[in-house]
């Protein structure tokens, strides 16, 4: 172990670790420190194998306070098969050992996903920025979210250090540690029935992605939704995730077919496949949330562009001002809110 420096807070985790009392995660740790940023260093062309599950890297991890990890050997597992293909960069998952976790007093929870930029330059950029505001917002509404870390990342060519690329992303929270938080257990299972769901839970999940303008989303289908298993309440609990597709972000590579009656790419359509006769409650209650939501626009700790800001929050607004001003009965399973603006 190669441990440059170990900061305060690393240092009670690995006393905590040597006494055999219960530590934290690694994303635990890092989650709200400033400046965090990873230095990913392994084979550039390796990205490119995809018969290769496997990429040994070594890693480096430091933030405003100090280096945490320095030169660790670690793997990376390449994610996500569509973005494989189209993007220039794909999704990482980062897979540390767990002897390095255990020897700085952490979980052993070694498994956690990097976003990454998909395309070069101020594009890729802006749609991460966008991607982690829809995350930002929904983190504020339920503690059924996923946690994210903003990060600055250098990737380093190992067969060739001088090659590098400067850029950003955002680490998700791992599953083990939201089983740890909430008291769940992740399952994945398809087409679940209804009377198994966590009512609120996926109200709140099916209305935001209504809101964001996100259709790539399905409990049938297990697409972007995860379960989690509440043993007291006996109830599966939905977590969206993967915004990328939603029209906050509106990338470039998103290829999807609308239906008939969406006209404009920025309209929206509810696809609640759940509780359809309940569709104008779980609206009517999400649109309650309109200032939480707006003032997270407003305020979250994004270093997106204001310009971008600014039309982000007009495309919510009207949402919340559409849903106000119709009843109850209006609001259906398959109903659309056009949008005659752009984004």
């Amino acid at each position: 172990m190669r441990l440059f420096q170990l900061l305060p807070y690393f240092f009670f985790a690995f006393c905590t670790g040597l006494t055999g009392q219960s530590s934290i995660s690694l994303f635990e740790t890092l989650y709200g420190l400033e400046g965090v940023r990873l230095t990913l260093t392994y084979p550039f062309d390796s990205l490119y194998r995809t018969n290769q599950d496997e990429i040994d890297a070594i890693i480096r991890i430091e933030s405003q306070g100090g280096i945490l990890m320095k030169d660790e050997r670690m793997t990376l597992n390449l994610r996500g098969k569509f973005r494989r293909m189209k993007c220039n960069m794909p999704p990482l998952l980062l897979n540390f050992k767990k002897s390095t976790l255990r020897d700085l007093g952490l979980k052993e929870t070694d498994e956690m996903k990097l976003v990454t930029h998909c395309l070069d330059g101020p594009e890729g950029r802006s749609n991460l920025e966008e991607e982690r505001l829809c995350y930002e917002v929904y983190e504020t509404l339920t503690p059924y979210a996923y946690r994210t870390i903003w990060v600055s990342v250098d990737y380093i060519d190992q067969l060739n250090p001088g090659n590098h690329i400067v850029s950003t992303g955002f680490l998700l929270e791992p599953d083990k540690d939201i089983n740890a938080r909430l008291g769940v257990e992740e399952r994945k299972l398809f087409n679940v029935a209804e009377d198994s769901l966590h009512y609120d839970s996926y109200g709140l999940a099916a209305a935001f992605n209504f809101l964001i303008g996100n259709r790539d989303w399905s409990i049938v289908m297990s697409r972007n939704a995860k379960l989690f298993f509440d043993p007291a309440q006996g109830k599966y609990i939905v977590i969206p995730y993967d915004f990328d597709y939603s029209n906050i972000v509106s990338a470039s590579y998103r290829r999807e077919t609308r239906p008939a009656e969406m006209v404009n790419p920025y309209d929206r359509i509810y696809q609640g496949e759940y509780f359809k006769s309940k569709s104008g409650e779980i609206l009517k209650s999400f649109a309650g949330n309109k200032s939480t939501v707006l003032s997270r626009v407003n305020t979250a700790p994004n270093s997106m562009n204001e310009t971008r800001r600014k039309s982000i929050y007009k495309y919510f607004e009207f949402w919340f001002d559409e849903v106000e001003k119709r009843s109850v009965r209006e609001l259906k399973y398959g109903m659309v809110i056009p949008y005659k603006g752009s984004l």
